[in-house]
């Protein structure tokens, strides 16, 4: 009776670690599907057509039961960069508080202000937001992100008559400045010129996916703004939407930009024939302008850039030019901010 009690324990114990062994090479297979499923989505810029498919098709071959918990999705913000948002309304102690406030005391109210940290740049940016006078969660609305927000902040309130009167559909505006005691021109030339690569990562993947997330925006009308130096880096986001864009921008409005600029050595004439070998496919509207009154070597230089651009004759390229006249290069930015507003955002007369 002892001897037959040791072998029924004995196979019992045998049954036991079978299974146990099978459980576990299971769930070994899952994890390790999961995981290159995982992989192939946040390399997803890197990944080939094939790859993509051959993940999709792994993820696929594992059923309901065998799946214990779901993938991951990326985060858009480390832990730091989130924990460093402050959000309030326009401050008190920006260098053009009073001047935006005199042309609107009620723009107080209706600018808010973002404070939030990148850590690829590793510094702080301070965002000027401005809902449309209706604004309305159930519906969504447009985003215009303006550069050199430091010197944009009296946009806000000149603009928004262009909504009131009902010439444009309803806006949110961004502008992306920079706290109050920084040297704008050195920084600006970081982001704009030396490193515009990072730049454009933290609009395109931190700011406006956060932006997404607490208020209602439309994501298929989106503008981009930059003037002279921005101009230069607006030109530099339009060559890169297909990369570091993510073809995030429908519509670009290139002010006066800087041509003989350049990053590395590298102008942008070098990198719009980068694009060009790669695709000639460039789905956007581009607004280019400059003021007749602004050098005129500097406007040659302007033209010639556009004209070339024209004879690329790229799919899906709407491209306007205008030199506004009575105009130079400090002043032309804000008839032809409200041109582009009119130009994208006009509203069907009824």
């Amino acid at each position: 009776m002892k001897k037959e009690l040791t072998i029924l324990t004995t196979f019992s114990i045998a049954i036991i670690l079978v299974v146990t062994g099978c459980q576990h090479s299971s769930a070994s297979k899952n994890g390790s599907t999961v995981t290159q499923s995982v992989t192939s989505y946040s390399s997803s810029e890197d990944t080939s057509i094939k790859e993509a498919t051959t993940s999709e098709t792994s993820v696929k071959e594992i059923t309901t039961e065998e799946l214990t918990t779901e993938a991951p999705t990326p985060t858009v913000l480390l832990p730091e960069e989130r924990a460093s948002i402050t959000m309030g309304k326009l401050s008190p102690e920006h260098m053009y508080y009073n001047e935006v406030t005199t042309l609107d005391p009620a723009c107080a109210d209706y600018i808010n202000e973002l404070s939030i940290y990148d850590a690829e740049i590793d510094d702080t940016f301070v965002v000027h937001i401005s809902l449309p006078p209706d604004y309305n969660e159930a519906s969504s609305y447009p985003m215009v992100v303006m550069t050199d927000g430091v010197w944009r902040l009296s946009d806000h309130p000149e603009l928004r008559p262009l909504m009131t009167s009902g010439q444009i559909q309803d806006v949110i505006l961004v502008s992306i400045g920079y706290p109050n005691t920084y040297n704008y021109d050195v920084i600006r030339k970081r982001d704009l010129q030396t490193n515009p690569d990072s730049f454009l990562h933290f609009i395109v993947d931190n700011l406006i996916p956060y932006l997404e997330e607490i208020y209602s925006v439309n994501p298929e009308n989106m503008t981009l703004t930059g003037h002279s130096l921005g101009g230069y880096w607006a030109y530099y986001a339009l060559f890169h939407n297909d990369t570091i864009g993510k073809n995030t921008f429908a519509n670009y409005y290139i002010g006066s930009p800087s041509m003989w600029a350049n990053t590395d050595g590298k102008f942008m004439s070098t990198y719009e024939e980068e694009y060009y070998n790669r695709t000639q496919t460039l789905n956007a509207n581009v607004y280019v302008t400059v003021g007749a009154d602004e050098d005129k070597n500097f406007i040659s230089s302007i033209e010639d850039f556009y004209n070339d651009l024209q004879e690329r004759n790229y799919s899906g390229l709407n491209l306007t030019y205008e030199k506004i006249e009575g105009y130079d290069h400090n002043t032309v930015f804000k008839p032809s901010i409200k041109n582009t507003l009119l130009m994208f955002y006009k509203k069907d007369s009824e």
